[in-house]
């Protein structure tokens, strides 16, 4: 019991590393996950060209749900999150296209990290 108690009082840790990690880490090669978030912003310009509506619609939802996710685990442990919603969504998708077109061989997740950082924070209220 008591290394799950360790587990869950470094996960605040684990997430500030990966947020705060240079996005230089995001253009690695070798995959460190699984989803779309993985494809390099390259991928992404490539697929969104050949299909903007479908590829943002699809990769955007991805983002959506990742920042969500990061979110649910900062709250779950008493961590600041990010205030994701109220934010015009037209401007995140622009934001995450400008920002791949600038790192093409970061991957996309770098391009949502950025935009999630970019959000106001908070602090759930004990």
């Amino acid at each position: 019991m008591n290394n799950w108690r360790f587990v869950w009082a470094m996960l605040p840790l684990l997430i500030l590393a990966v947020i705060g990690a240079s996005t230089a880490a995001f253009s690695s090669e070798h995959a460190n996950g699984y989803g779309l978030g993985i494809d390099s912003c390259a991928v992404f310009a490539k697929k969104y060209t050949a299909n903007p509506e479908v590829a943002e619609s699809v990769y955007f939802t991805w983002a959506q749900g990742f920042m969500s996710g990061l979110n649910f685990v900062a709250t779950a442990n008493g961590s600041v999150y990010r205030v994701i919603t109220g934010s015009d969504m037209t401007t995140q998708k622009a934001d995450i296209r400008s920002y791949c077109e600038a790192h093409p061989l970061t991957q996309y997740v770098g391009a949502v990290i950025d935009l999630y950082q970019s959000f106001p924070t908070s602090q759930q209220k004990p």
